[in-house]
C-alpha cells in the first residue's frame, strides 16, 4: 500500500530521480566522502535535468516546487531519493534551492534573471549563509535573530561586514546569499553579493567532517564588501516575519527520512540473505524500522500537501516530522546494527557511510525547540514558527 498517494508526474519524477541516484551517484559516494569535496559530477547531472532550478518559478524557467508554487511536495520527493545514496548531494541541492525560492519570491524582478544565470547557464550553486560561529539560536536573540554580520546602509547600497560559517556551496558559487543584521536595528536582511566581491573571502581548508563530507561548507569573511542596494532581497524582516527559517526546515526532515530509507533498503535484503527472516526478534526491528520511516513520511508528505491551504499548520506539522525523524534517528541505527549484526558497518559497505552523514546531520535537529512549538500551539500559547531550524 503506498503510504501517500502521488499524482503521475511525481511518480515519473521519483522514478527519474531514482535512476540518477543508483546509476550515477551512488557509485561515486565514496570517492566524494573520502575526498570531502563538492559532489561536482552529481551537480552537472541535476542540472542537465533542470532540477539546479526546482524552486524557482515557472517564469523564471523553473519547475515550479517551491513552497509558494504548484508543486512542493516534488521538491521534496527529489531531497528524498537523492539522500538514499548520497545525503551530502542531498543538501546541496535543498540548500541551493531554497535560495532560489527566496530569491525568486523576495527579489526584484529585474534582478531575479541575473541571480539565477550562474544557475541556469553554468550549474553553479547558492549557498544560504545565515549561521555565524558565535551565534545563539536565531529566534531565541530576538529581533535580527541573533545575527552579528551586518549590513550598512550607505549611499546607493550596503556595506557588508562579519564571518559567516558552515556556508554549504560557497565554494561552488558566483552569487552568496547572506542573512545579515541591518545596523541600527534589530531587524534581519537578506542580501545577494557576488563570490568574487572585493572583501569577500571563502575558505574551505578546515572542512574535514566525520559525515556529511560531500556538502562542503566553508567560512566566509566578509570585510567592507559594497552592494547596490538593488541586490536586497525583499524589505528588512523577511526571513523572520515571513517564517522562513522554519519553511526550510522541511528540507532536513526530507534529508533525513530519505538516509534512513537508504539504510533501511540495505538491511532489508541483508536480513534475507542471512537466512534470518524468520527470527521473530529481526522481524519486531525491521517491523519498528518501517514504522517510524512510514510515520515521518505521513507526517512531512500531509504537511506540505497542505501548506497553500494551511501554511501556518502545516509548518506546525512539518515541526512534528522533523521531530519525529530527529527521534528517530539513533533508535533507527541501533535497530539497524542489530537486525543485520555488525558486519553491515563494515566500511566497504554504504550502509558505514550513511550511519556517518545521520550522526553528523541530525545535529541540526533541535527537536526539544519543536516540541514545545507544537506544544504551546496545542496549549493555545504564543509560539515562533522560526524556533525549529
Amino acid at each position: 500500500m503506498e503510504i501517500f498517494k502521488l499524482t503521475d508526474a511525481q511518480k515519473a519524477l521519483v522514478a527519474k530521480v531514482d535512476r540518477l541516484a543508483e546509476e550515477r551517484f551512488a557509485p561515486r559516494a565514496a570517492q566524494y566522502d573520502a575526498e570531502a569535496g563538492m559532489p561536482v559530477e552529481d551537480l552537472k547531472d541535476l542540472h542537465a535535468e533542470g532540477l539546479l532550478l526546482a524552486c524557482a518559478d515557472k517564469k523564471w524557467g523553473g519547475l515550479g516546487f517551491g513552497v509558494h508554487q504548484d508543486d512542493p511536495l516534488s521538491f521534496f520527493l527529489t531531497i528524498e531519493r537523492i539522500a538514499r545514496v548520497n545525503p551530502g548531494t542531498a543538501h546541496d541541492f535543498q540548500v541551493h534551492n531554497n535560495c532560489v525560492q527566496m530569491i525568486c519570491y523576495g527579489g526584484a524582478d529585474e534582478m531575479i534573471p541575473t541571480f539565477l544565470e550562474p544557475t541556469r547557464v553554468r550549474g553553479k550553486l547558492i549557498p544560504g549563509a545565515g549561521s555565524e560561529p558565535a551565534m545563539i539560536h536565531y529566534s531565541a536573540a530576538g529581533g535580527g535573530g541573533g545575527l552579528s554580520s551586518t549590513a550598512k546602509k550607505v549611499d546607493g547600497g550596503y556595506l557588508i561586514n562579519g564571518l559567516k560559517h558552515y556556508a554549504t556551496n560557497a565554494s561552488y558559487a558566483e552569487w552568496l546569499w547572506l542573512g545579515l543584521l541591518l545596523e541600527g536595528t534589530r531587524s534581519d536582511i537578506t542580501i545577494m553579493v557576488p563570490a568574487n566581491a572585493p572583501g569577500v573571502t571563502i575558505d574551505a581548508s578546515a572542512w574535514d567532517p566525520i559525515g556529511m563530507r560531500a556538502c562542503v561548507s566553508p567560512i566566509i569573511k566578509l570585510e567592507n564588501v559594497f552592494v547596490p542596494e538593488s541586490h536586497a532581497l525583499g524589505a528588512p524582516g523577511m526571513l523572520m516575519n515571513e517564517n522562513w527559517l522554519g519553511k526550510i526546515n522541511l528540507g532536513f526532515t526530507a534529508t533525513y527520512l530519505g538516509a534512513m530509507q537508504g539504510i533501511f533498503d540495505h538491511v532489508l535484503p541483508y536480513v534475507r540473505d542471512k537466512g534470518r527472516s524468520k527470527d521473530p526478534f529481526r522481524q519486531v526491528q525491521i517491523g519498528e524500522m518501517k514504522t517510524r520511516i512510514d510515520t515521518v513520511r505521513l507526517l512531512m508528505y500531509t504537511a506540505i500537501s497542505n501548506f497553500k491551504a494551511d501554511p501556518v499548520g502545516a509548518m506546525l506539522m512539518a515541526n512534528e516530522a522533523k521531530f519525529m525523524a530527529v527521534e528517530s534517528v539513533n533508535r533507527f541505527m541501533h535497530l539497524a546494527g542489530q537486525a543485520a549484526g555488525p558486519s553491515i558497518l563494515f566500511k566497504n559497505r554504504p550502509v558505514e557511510r550513511l550511519f556517518r552523514d545521520l550522526h553528523l546531520h541530525v545535529l541540526h535537529g533541535r527537536q526539544h525547540t519543536m516540541a514545545m512549538c507544537v506544544g504551546q500551539a496545542a496549549l493555545g500559547e504564543p509560539y515562533n514558527l522560526n524556533l525549529s531550524v
